[in-house]
Formats: C-alpha cells, sequence, structure tokens
C-alpha cells in the first residue's frame, strides 16, 4: 500500500514541475545567448553541475540523519546501504551530465541526453518519494530529477552539443552495462537499485510493463524506442531541416 505523504501530480509536485521547466527554458536561452558572455555561461552551467553532483550525495546524508536515532540502531545503515547509494539510473546520469556541464565534451553529453530524457523524466513524473515539501528530501530529489532533464536539454539544445553518429549503439551499449553491473550490486547488496530486480513499493510507470522479470524487456522496448524518437531531430533529414530553418532566420 502506498502509504506516503508525498503526493503524485499534487500541488507540491505541481510546483517542482513548473520550475523544471521554467529552469529549462532559462537554461536554454542564457546558453543559445549571444549577449551573455562565456564566463557567465560557464558559471551557471557549473553550478548546475554543483547542484546535481550535491543532490546526489544528500540521498545517503539524508537517509542517514532520518533514520539513525530510531529503536532499530541498524536500521539507518540498513537503508543507505539498499536504498541510498548513488547506484540508481538517476543518480549515475547525475554525475555523467555534471561532468558533461564541465568538460562539454560530445560522449558525456550523448548518454547524459538520452538516459536524462528518456529515464530521469519518467521519475520526474512519477516519483518514489515518500517526502513532501516540508522536508529537505523533497528538494535533494527534485533538485537532482529536474536539474536532470535540465542540464540534458541546455547542453543540446543551449550549447548546441548534439549527438553524432552512432549514438544510439553507443548508449544502447552503456545502457546493457549499467543493467548488468547494478543487477549484480543487487545481488551483493541485498539491494534494488535501478529497479532492476523487483519493481518499487510504490506507483510508478513500471506497473503498466508487466510483471517482473517480463518487464524489464518491456523498459528496454520503450526505453530504446525513446532513445530513438530523441535522435531524431539529429538524424540526416533533422539536420537537413534545422539547416534550412537557420537560413531563413537569423536568430538562430
Amino acid at each position: 500500500m502506498d502509504t506516503r505523504a508525498f503526493e503524485c501530480f499534487g500541488s507540491s509536485h505541481g510546483i517542482a514541475l513548473l520550475c523544471t521547466v521554467l529552469a529549462a527554458i532559462g537554461m536554454i536561452r542564457l546558453n543559445r545567448s549571444s549577449t551573455v558572455t562565456d564566463h557567465l555561461k560557464r558559471l551557471a552551467n557549473t553550478a548546475l553541475a554543483v547542484i546535481l553532483v550535491l543532490a546526489v550525495a544528500a540521498d545517503p546524508l539524508l537517509t542517514w540523519l532520518r533514520y539513525r536515532d530510531s529503536e532499530d540502531i541498524a536500521l539507518a545503515g540498513r537503508l543507505v546501504r539498499e536504498t541510498a547509494l548513488p547506484f540508481y539510473l538517476c543518480d549515475v546520469v547525475s554525475i555523467v551530465l555534471a561532468i558533461a556541464l564541465v568538460t562539454r565534451r560530445t560522449r558525456w553529453v550523448e548518454v547524459g541526453y538520452l538516459w536524462g530524457i528518456g529515464g530521469t523524466v519518467q521519475g520526474l513524473l512519477t516519483p518514489t518519494l515518500y517526502f513532501d515539501w516540508n522536508t529537505p528530501e523533497y528538494y535533494a530529489f527534485f533538485l537532482q530529477h529536474g536539474g536532470v532533464p535540465v542540464a540534458a536539454l541546455a547542453l543540446v539544445f543551449g550549447a548546441r552539443i548534439t549527438p553524432e553518429p552512432g549514438t544510439f549503439r553507443r548508449v544502447v551499449l552503456w545502457s546493457w552495462v549499467y543493467m548488468g553491473g547494478v543487477m549484480l550490486l543487487n545481488v551483493l547488496l541485498g539491494a534494488n537499485y535501478g529497479f532492476l530486480n523487483g519493481k518499487p513499493a510504490v506507483g510508478t510507470m513500471f506497473d503498466y510493463m508487466g510483471p517482473y522479470p517480463y518487464y524489464l524487456i518491456t523498459l528496454q522496448a520503450v526505453a530504446f524506442t525513446i532513445y530513438g524518437l530523441l535522435l531524431l531531430p539529429f538524424s540526416k533529414s533533422g539536420r537537413t531541416q534545422a539547416l534550412s530553418v537557420a537560413e531563413i532566420d537569423p536568430a538562430t
């Protein structure tokens, strides 16, 4: 039973989604602007990178602080080990995008873009979050899960560091590496990072993908389809259309 205080699509969720959209628009415009200095752009992107890293680091700390005074003294350590280490896809892509924001390397951007938009947005829309706006967990969660798509969009559509040919193949291979590595870690830790060894206890989109382990096949099919759709604007035809628009519209 879902007994969490946080309500999906409630007012606190809606505000977080709105802030994410506004932040994405702002970061895209800032990175595209010809009047903003490169120094200021670097500062803004670096600040976002720091926010992503701190949000990832906050999860185990907040979990420990919340449960350390419980009657079961071992509970806090067990929860940190099983639920709060940075092995979820959203954690990994946060680090990937933090590196991409600082280095501006295309290979990091490619992975961050497809994982961030194709994966983390699902967590943003249907959060596995128990705590509402009056807790630090709420802010850490949405700074990370909102910051990921903001960073991905800012890099690709703002800074125009676009995916190169072969991106789909490379990111699919990295996705399989992630899945295999984390499933092994789950067995060793007795955990369920990435929800690869079972569905989350609260309602998410996984509930519509079939029972375990078959939902992992559905998940990959959906994820790889989304990857393909996200790459469409950067296909040969998409690039040709973009160049045609650029020739007509000097503002681009």
